[in-house]
Order: C-alpha cells, then sequence, then structure tokens
C-alpha cells in the first residue's frame, strides 16, 4: 500500500477572455482574480486575451493593461506575454487584496 500523498495544488490558472465586450471582459478578469485571492490562491495567473487581429494590439488586451496599471497597488506581479514571445497574454502574481469590481466603468 502506498502511503497517500497530499491532493497537487495547481501551478497555474488561466481565464480566456477572447469574445467578450472590453467592459465584460475586464469584469470576468475582476470576478476571476478575486475568487483566486479569496480561494488563498497566489500562483501564476495566466490571463488570455489575444493579440488583436488589426496587428496593433488588442482593445482587450490594452484595456486591461491600462486597468492593472491604473491599480498596481493591488496586483502583485504583471509580465506582459511579449516578454514570453506570447503578446496575447497577460500573466500575474495576485497579493492579498482583492480587486474592487467597481474600479472599471465605462
Amino acid at each position: 500500500m502506498r502511503p497517500s500523498q497530499p491532493p497537487s495544488r495547481p501551478t497555474s490558472r488561466s481565464i480566456d477572455l477572447h469574445n467578450c465586450t472590453v467592459p465584460e471582459a475586464i469584469r470576468e478578469f475582476v470576478r476571476f482574480y478575486n475568487s483566486c485571492v479569496r480561494s488563498g490562491y497566489r500562483g501564476r495567473v495566466e490571463v488570455i486575451h489575444g493579440y488583436g487581429s488589426s496587428g496593433v494590439g488588442g482593445t482587450i488586451k490594452n484595456e486591461l493593461r491600462a486597468y492593472l496599471a491604473a491599480h498596481e497597488e493591488i496586483f502583485g506581479e504583471v509580465l506582459f506575454g511579449e516578454s514570453l514571445r506570447n503578446p496575447g497574454v497577460t500573466i500575474l502574481y495576485p497579493r492579498e487584496t482583492p480587486a474592487p469590481s467597481s474600479l472599471f466603468r465605462r
């Protein structure tokens, strides 16, 4: 009989924001991020937003990153996908503070 091992905790969680409007994407991101924070998760959070079909950057990507920059005191370390050779993703490592859902108004 093998000794039981504790269940492994995921080292990454992700949310895909494709096919959302910008307000929907920000709202879903905040909900997902807060769920991670409230559950005690402090690992890698991958936000998949795409890189934009225009070739100059997608609206969701740009608005999400502006939102993160405007509230950098709330969010942990943020890595832009360009540094990982994938401009369609943003990586975060959450802090303990949830993001208020009222931060983004459009």
